[in-house]
């Protein structure tokens, strides 16, 4: 798994993304789900749904929790 710099712009609906500098438990993985440019910050925003500290290798047992981050928060995994 290769992770790329860190997006300053736009992230496609569907890339793998990781969300670095969690207190607890190292790293968390998601999927992007919506991105778009928010006006009042004059950056993207994007719906992530995040598994953990792990992307599912099946069908996830449970349903991924979806947050809300700006882009520049998250790092591009790329395999």
């Amino acid at each position: 798994m290769k992770i790329s710099q860190q997006p300053r712009g736009f992230i496609a609906r569907g890339t793998k993304v990781r969300l670095d500098g969690q207190d607890k438990g190292g790293p968390e993985y998601g999927v992007v789900v919506h991105c778009w440019h928010d006006a009042d910050i004059d950056a993207y925003d994007c719906y992530v749904a995040f598994f953990g500290s792990s992307y599912p290798t099946a069908k996830p047992s449970e349903k991924p929790y979806v947050l809300r981050y700006a882009t520049i928060s998250l790092n591009v995994v790329e395999e």
